[in-house]
């Protein structure tokens, strides 16, 4: 079998001399640092100790002529030879700290990690006011490391530290001022520390690595397809990469006067992008094939590597990612996922959803041409559709490839139309909302919620529905606004049936918490509703309402009449029923906008 791996070892200071001349790739100096600088300390203090800091994991790079450099400022090598995969925070941060250099944090944000020392001590610290003020310790190590006198380092640290013992009445021993200079030659000498190093082979395949990466760690954490798509991405177009994150990160904050990702629906991640940009640009749910494909991978020829395919791929990948990130079809579709009645991330259950439905989105919107009105009800229909049966969920991939090979024979905006209608109406049937909506698999469960739920709720917005029980005449929807609810949620589920009493009648909480028995209300008119049966609360809550106004509350709400005088088990069965039939109801409209 052909050596795939060697072991080898490097000191710290031939590794971060490897990616100050560009052999070395460390991407993770332009990503955000997910370590605490108390892990950093320790990291200086067990090496410090002679403690084993564990193994580092290079990759050989595949030679290819179209990529750019990664790491930092001037390279003598044109493109790394080698990328880290193990032990990146590691290795960022002993570059940082010897180097000097400021790492990014989770906010996006660029710091320096800060260790101080204390010679006399031997003892490592996060720097804070109390080191910097203290002459007994070395406030940033980072000092000591970037100094180009490292001896006038040692003999000034001693000095200034030798005056301020006189200035309290003593000083210095001879036999301290030794242990000082020793110190801090030890804490120089890190720079020569020997670290165990896996060198992967050029020729191994992701599997390989992966399978490696596993049993090397013991944690049981596994590389995933995206970590090795991200990863080629910063040998060969760093510039690609620094688009998805910064649109990732841009997601998360509001900005005031610049339109950004941002959004109340959901945050961005890069594997996100990758999934979307994979099946727009490349008809590729399944991201194990998105990496061969990026390598180069010739499919027709057992996967063999050409670097033609590899240049090609790149360049559709620059040529479709700007469609991906553009802000303002972004939001366009955004506004499909709202209008399907999806109005909050709470809603959606599943981001695979949500992002698949984007890639389809962008393949009506550029292959087949479709307005951005056709496109929203499209999309608007697709997704409640894909929500509502958990399609995204188990084995997706499969399921999306089998859909992106059938796009993918489209010649037309209208057969485009009929793809998705034909796969809606095929699982939407009368005997999937009259049956498998109501049953075990839809609405006859107990927890929190599922997507039967949510689309019961999306089916609310989407017909303008009152609050229940509500006099304020507000809507379902305008509670899902941003800003109206101050530091509590302004929607509230509220057991119909309340909690207290039917555990007075020894309903166990499963049955208690079943999707039937909630509905959603201001949580002000919540505060107000007693623990009592609903023949007694009921009554008093439609005091001063009109026969027709009540029967029209009940009705918008999926509540039998007379309900509250109802047994609780045939409450619960009358009731999905109702709810099933307001979720068709909304799948018929949303169905009628797009045809």
């Amino acid at each position: 079998m052909q050596q795939i791996f060697s072991n080898t070892t490097f000191t710290v200071n031939q590794l971060i001399e490897k990616i100050d001349t560009g052999q070395l790739g460390l991407p993770e100096l332009q990503r955000p640092f997910i370590w605490k600088d108390t892990k950093v300390r320790d990291l200086f203090d067990s090496m410090m100790r002679g403690y084993p800091i564990g193994y580092f994991m290079l990759w050989e790079c595949p030679e290819m002529n179209k990529k750019k450099t990664i790491g930092v400022d001037v390279h003598s090598y044109d493109t790394p030879k080698e990328v880290i995969i193990d032990g990146q925070q590691r290795l960022t941060s002993l570059y940082a700290v010897m180097k000097g250099k400021k790492i990014i944090t989770s906010r996006f944000e660029e710091k320096p990690i800060i260790i101080s020392y204390c010679p006399l001590q031997n003892k490592f610290e996060v720097g804070y006011s109390a080191t910097k003020k203290d002459p007994e310790w070395i406030y940033n190590i980072s000092d000591l490391y970037t100094s180009t006198n490292t001896f006038k380092y040692i003999g000034d640290f001693i000095e200034n530290l030798n005056q301020y013992r006189k200035s309290k009445g003593d000083e210095l021993t001879d036999q301290e001022q030794g242990i000082i200079a020793e110190q801090i030659n030890a804490v120089l000498n890190l720079r020569s520390h020997t670290l165990s190093v896996f060198d992967i082979k050029s020729n191994a395949e992701e599997e390989d690595v992966s399978e490696i990466f596993v049993r090397v760690n013991s944690g049981g954490v596994s590389l995933k397809q995206n970590d090795f798509i991200l990863t080629l991405l910063s040998l060969y177009w760093d510039e690609g990469r620094q688009l998805i994150e910064e649109f990732s990160k841009e997601s998360t904050r509001y900005t005031k006067d610049k339109i950004t990702s941002y959004n109340q629906i959901t945050t961005v991640t890069a594997q996100d992008i990758i999934r979307v940009v994979m099946a727009y640009a490349f008809d590729r749910a399944r991201l194990k094939y998105g990496y061969k494909l990026l390598r180069g991978a010739d499919f027709d020829k057992r996967g063999a590597v050409d670097e033609e395919l590899r240049i090609q791929r790149f360049e559709t990948l620059e040529s479709k990612l700007p469609d991906v990130l553009d802000v303002h079809t972004w939001h366009e579709f955004l506004k499909a996922i709202m209008n399907a009645g999806y109005l909050s991330g709470e809603l959606i259950l599943s981001g695979n959803a949500l992002f698949y439905t984007y890639a389809f989105y962008l393949i009506a919107k550029h292959r087949f041409k479709a307005s951005d009105n056709e496109n929203m009800h499209l999309t608007s229909l697709w997704f409640f559709y894909a929500s509502l049966v958990s399609l995204y969920t188990g084995s997706f991939e499969s399921t999306v490839e089998n859909h992106l090979n059938s796009i993918k024979e489209l010649s037309s905006l209208g057969e485009y139309k009929e793809f998705i209608f034909s796969r809606v109406k095929e699982r939407l049937t009368n005997d999937y909302f009259d049956i498998t909506l109501v049953g075990s698999e839809g609405l006859a469960v107990s927890g929190r919620g599922n997507n039967a739920w949510n689309a019961y709720v999306a089916s609310l917005n989407i017909m303008q529905t009152k609050i229940l029980f509500s006099k304020s005449n507000l809507l379902v929807s305008k509670l899902f606004e941003v800003g109206t609810d101050g530091n509590r949620k302004s929607l509230e589920k509220h057991h119909l049936f309340p909690k207290a009493y039917l555990k007075s009648l020894g309903y166990p909480d499963s049955k208690i918490n079943q999707m039937a028995n909630y509905a959603l209300i201001d949580w002000k008119d919540n505060m107000d509703i007693l623990d009592e049966a609903p023949s007694s609360y009921y009554p008093i809550i439609c005091e001063g309402r009109t026969e027709e106004e009540i029967l029209r509350m009940e009705k918008e709400n999926a509540l039998p009449h007379g309900w509250e005088n109802m047994d609780y088990d045939e409450f619960l069965i009358e009731r999905r029923k109702l709810m099933a039939a307001k979720i068709k109801q909304a799948y018929e409209i949303l169905k009628g906008n797009a045809q």
